[in-house]
């Protein structure tokens, strides 16, 4: 079996992390974010406002990662319409966190918080509990485990008639993702074709998907 491969991943858009990694990427699928307190990057102390504000900060240090590293907040599906047995699946993004407060009490803040960064009925699995105390005197931890864009199946299209040339040109120019394929669907007239193929990274479904269109 192959060693796992490890990356480091960090951004200046959250706080630094001093003696240990502020993110790790895990064979390119799984990642690991450290606890995240209500520290804003580049200052010294937790925001003002008490645990809701800084359960916000938290989130949105969190929300900062996942989106340098290539995940989010958002769960996603990919169903294809024209073949309504046939579900090819984006994996979930943020899938699992621990909620660490220094008290319960403040468990309704907090949770009210943490549901504004999702849509219903897209809520990760969690834990939430009391600790004695956190560093610099913080209300609120947060840390997460989130998968990116690693190995997925995809879709493939296959454009016909005078469309061909707009959607080939469409790909090279924008570089589309999965998460806006959708929108070029819709404008374009194309045939959806299933195909039994796993990628490592977007890059390499996008590159399939221009040669299957030019």
């Amino acid at each position: 079996m192959a060693a796992p491969s490890i990356r480091l991943i960090a951004t200046s858009k959250a706080p630094a992390a001093t003696g240990y990694s502020q993110t790790v990427l895990v064979n390119n699928q799984t990642l690991y974010v450290s606890g995240q307190t209500g520290m804003i990057s580049g200052k010294t102390d937790v925001v003002p406002g008490g645990a809701r504000a800084e359960a916000k900060q938290a989130m949105t240090n969190i929300g900062e990662i996942l989106t340098y590293a290539g995940s989010s907040f958002k769960h996603g599906e990919w169903a294809n319409h024209h073949h309504p047995s046939s579900v090819n699946s984006r994996p979930f993004s943020f899938i699992n966190c621990n909620i660490m407060v220094t008290n319960m009490n403040d468990f309704q803040d907090v949770n009210e918080t943490f549901k504004n960064f999702f849509t219903a009925d897209t809520y990760p699995a969690r834990s939430f509990f009391q600790v004695v105390k956190l560093p610099k005197n913080a209300l609120v931890m947060i840390d997460a485990v989130a998968v990116v864009a690693g190995h997925y199946r995809t879709r493939s299209y296959t454009a016909w008639g005078q469309y061909t040339e707009n959607v080939t040109k469409t790909v090279l120019h924008k570089r589309i993702s999965m998460n806006n394929f959708e929108a070029v669907e819709r404008k374009f007239d194309v045939l959806s074709i299933v195909q039994d193929n796993y990628y490592q990274t977007s890059d390499e479904w996008t590159d399939d998907l221009i040669r299957r269109l030019e």
